[in-house]
């Protein structure tokens, strides 16, 4: 079991306080030292992760959201953390990674790609002044130009900074425009 009391001697080797160093476990394969990490990564769950700094001792254990590719796959792990969010920013930064909660269940996994919008398609803009802009997103400076009102055909769709639709590159080259202030024809 995880709290050493094994009765066929398991985890009764001394490997704490006045154990030395040319002591050392007689199977150190990789499937061993991950069983290892394993029971390390339980105690500290159980034990470490009380609130030290509240001054209260209600006890109360800090669960971890982990960031990896799978449950099993443990040093595939990108980070252990308290807050959901930062988790989740965690996966969405790592593709193929979910964030799994302390019993090893996926709370949060990244939406798959959206799929590639079929290009090339128009678009109508209906104000005067659209940016049109270097690159796609708000961190690419503006051309200085607008489109003006008319329909325009796009050649190629990518994610940026600005807008929640994309941003469409102009066939005529003149840049990006953000397809969240245009309707799609």
């Amino acid at each position: 079991g995880t709290d050493g009391a094994s009765g066929s001697g398991e985890g009764q080797r001394g490997f704490g306080c006045g154990t030395s160093l040319d002591e050392r476990p007689a199977d150190t394969s990789d499937a061993v030292q991950e069983k290892r990490a394993e029971y390390g990564q339980e105690y500290y769950d159980k034990y470490a992760g009380k609130h030290a700094d509240s001054g209260e001792s209600s006890g109360e254990v800090i669960r971890r959201y982990r960031v990896r590719k799978t449950w099993a796959d443990s040093k595939s792990q990108k980070g252990a953390y308290k807050i959901l969010d930062n988790a989740k920013k965690c996966a969405d930064q790592n593709p193929g990674y979910k964030v799994f909660d302390a019993d090893g269940k996926v709370v949060y996994e990244p939406k798959a790609a959206e799929p590639v919008m079929k290009v090339p398609f128009l678009v109508r803009v209906s104000v005067p002044d659209l940016n049109i802009r270097m690159g796609p997103g708000v961190d690419h400076p503006r051309t200085g130009m607008f489109t003006g009102i008319g329909t325009f055909t796009i050649v190629e769709v990518k994610e940026g900074k600005g807008s929640s639709e994309g941003w469409g590159r102009l066939k005529s080259g003149a840049g990006w425009i953000a397809l969240s202030l245009v309707k799609r024809v």
